[in-house]
C-alpha cells in the first residue's frame, strides 16, 4: 500500500460552520431592497435570490464537512495500518487494506470503512445508517446533482451534518 502524504490543510469542522455562519451574514447583510445593485428588484426577488445563495452556501458548507469527515476516516485508517494497532478496529482495518483493489489509499471505499465501523457494537446503527445517507448525498453533490437523490428523506442539513461530524470527532475517534 503507498503511503499517505498529509498535507496538513484538512479543515477544522468549528471552521467551516464559523466560514456559513460569516457567509449567511455576509449575504444577509447583501441581499437588501436599498441595496443600488438591486436597483429594480421587487423584496420578493430580492428575497428570493437570498434564499438561493443561502441554500448554495449550506450545500457547499455540507459538502465541506463531508469531505473533512472522510479525512478523518482516511487518516486513522492510515495511521492503523501504518502502526499497526493491535484492537479488532485495526486489524479489520488492515485486512481490508490487502486487497489487490485497494492499493493505494485513496481506492479503499468509505463503503467499507463504514462497515469495519458497523461491527463495532458502541456505534448505534442509526449512526452508520446516516453516515452512509450522508454520503449518499456528498456524492449527489460532487457529481452535478444531475439525478434525482433518492435517500428515502429529506437531504441532510448542515446542522445534522455538523451533529454527526461532532459524533464522529468526539465518540468514534478520541
Amino acid at each position: 500500500m503507498v503511503d499517505l502524504k498529509r498535507s496538513d490543510e484538512h479543515q477544522l469542522f468549528s471552521d467551516i460552520q464559523w466560514i456559513l455562519k460569516e457567509r449567511n451574514e455576509a449575504l444577509t447583510s447583501f441581499f437588501v431592497l436599498d441595496n443600488a445593485y438591486f436597483f429594480g428588484c421587487t423584496a420578493e426577488e430580492v428575497k428570493n435570490r437570498l434564499d438561493c445563495h443561502l441554500q448554495e452556501a449550506e450545500s457547499d458548507a455540507s459538502f465541506a464537512l463531508l469531505a473533512a469527515i472522510e479525512a478523518i476516516f482516511r487518516l486513522d485508517f492510515d495511521y492503523r495500518r501504518k502502526n499497526k494497532l493491535k484492537d479488532p478496529k485495526s486489524k479489520a482495518l488492515r485486512r481490508i487494506s490487502k486487497s489487490p483493489r485497494d492499493h493505494f489509499k485513496h481506492d479503499v471505499s468509505m463503503n467499507k470503512l463504514f462497515n469495519v465501523l458497523a461491527t463495532d457494537d458502541s456505534v448505534p446503527r442509526h449512526t452508520i445508517t446516516f453516515l452512509k445517507i450522508c454520503f449518499e448525498y456528498r456524492n449527489w453533490l460532487a457529481h452535478g446533482r444531475y439525478w434525482q437523490l433518492n435517500i428515502g428523506r429529506d437531504k441532510p442539513t448542515f446542522s445534522e451534518i455538523y451533529q454527526l461530524a461532532q459524533t464522529i470527532e468526539n465518540r468514534l475517534y478520541h
